[in-house]
């Protein structure tokens, strides 16, 4: 059998990852076997075993391609002549056009680390690697007059990813419920908290009880 080149090795291994995606989002990482990711993939045990030692390895491995595929998306919304088209952009491409069985995978993985320690690091690695890069992306847009200096950048990126969990959760539990004519709405929210000049609810000393009562009127 000819040797395999390096670019029929990373197809070989993306198609392996995609059909582990497929296999865990249908049936949850303890149900799914190695097996079935092998039948998934129409690919013999050794094959897949030549590139993942265990399902483990497979989570590590589409946790680790996901990084790659955010970074390049957060580079994008760094190229963007505004904040406000960037992010809309970011949710776009990252939630709504998001295929179902991936926003199912990304809430598998979460519940699967709460129990699974070397998911958990994978999972956490990526949600850090991405609310930096959130960071980085909001104190970029401060210096330049694109949002508000009141903002502190650090509970900005994690509400953001409140949203895109809320998002995910939302897509695989209430299908029946259109993702996309929830985004405008979102995004208005989002722009008028980026852009408030006054921060009257920006600031982290604001009580919380004191920004409701502030919504309510």
């Amino acid at each position: 059998m000819p040797k395999l080149t390096q670019v029929q090795q990373a197809q070989r291994r993306a198609h392996i990852l995609d059909a582990a995606e497929v296999c865990f989002a249908r049936a949850g990482f303890h149900r799914t076997t190695m097996q079935d990711i092998c039948r998934q993939a129409n690919v013999s045990a050794g094959a897949v075993y030549l590139y993942f030692s265990s399902k483990e390895a497979l989570i590590d491995g589409i946790v680790g391609r996901d990084r790659e595929d955010i970074a390049a998306l957060m580079r994008k919304v760094a190229d963007a002549p505004d904040l406000f088209t960037g992010l809309q952009d970011l949710m776009r491409t990252a939630v709504i056009e998001r295929p179902v069985h991936k926003a199912a995978l990304y809430i598998e993985m979460i519940a699967e680390a709460s129990r699974n320690p070397e998911v958990a690091r994978a999972v956490s690695g990526c949600e850090t690697g991405l609310c930096a890069a959130l960071m980085d992306m909001l104190r970029t847009a401060q210096i330049a007059g694109r949002a508000s200096p009141q903002i502190d950048p650090e509970t900005t990126a994690r509400l953001l990813l409140v949203m895109g969990d809320g998002l995910f959760v939302m897509m695989t539990r209430n299908r029946d419920v259109a993702i996309n004519s929830l985004v405008p709405g979102l995004l208005g929210m989002i722009g008028q908290y980026l852009t408030a000049p006054d921060g009257a609810y920006l600031a982290s000393s604001v009580h919380p009880t004191r920004v409701l009562a502030g919504v309510a009127e």
